[in-house]
């Protein structure tokens, strides 16, 4: 299976979110999708507008529903060590290490190369964009499951993600920096 495509396992069903941990892919269908975590029903990510912190998983869900946003949610294996809550309390210092997402060097993936170093050894250097981290997590079998959400329909329940490259998503990125800017 390419590094593109996701095998959507399971009919989103928004309690099933509440526990464990995910890697999960907003606006899933554009280029490139905004990329963030869920520990515990809390999420958290980086975006243009700065740090996504303690965000309450209910409120994203019901986000992601009024708003028909496709999204995406990589359920990972538990992990074999360390707790969710600390998981959790970790990934918020690393996302604190960013200001917010900008044109130079800071994407979404920024807190989220450093915490699946940390923690799956996935080497942070091979992963610039999300392709070659879905391609680490198959490798070493660390998903546990897949839901999708507003999807569209799906050929053998497979999503492909659009490919795009560093150049387009930093070009993207500028686009949405022009937009805030006063």
């Amino acid at each position: 299976m390419s590094s593109n495509a996701i095998h959507i396992k399971k009919d989103y069903k928004p309690d099933e979110l509440k526990k464990g941990v995910y890697l999960v892919l907003l606006n899933a269908n554009h280029v490139p999708p905004h990329i963030g975590l869920l520990i515990d029903n809390i999420y958290h990510s980086l975006t243009i507008k700065g740090q996504e912190l303690n965000i309450n998983g209910n409120v994203l869900l019901k986000n992601i529903s009024l708003r028909k946003i496709a999204a995406v949610f990589i359920k990972l294996k538990k992990h074999p060590v360390f707790s969710n809550q600390f998981l959790n309390e970790t990934f918020i210092e690393q996302i604190k290490l960013f200001d917010k997402v900008n044109d130079h060097t800071n994407t979404c993936m920024s807190p989220i190369r450093l915490f699946f170093e940390e923690f799956y050894a996935i080497p942070k250097e091979d992963v610039k964009l999300i392709f070659d981290l879905l391609s680490g997590l198959k490798e070493n079998d660390f998903i546990d499951t897949t839901y999708g959400a507003n999807l569209g329909e799906l050929k053998e329940n497979i999503f492909y993600l659009h490919t795009y490259s560093e150049a387009d998503l930093k070009k993207q990125i500028k686009s949405e920096l022009q937009k805030i800017k006063p």
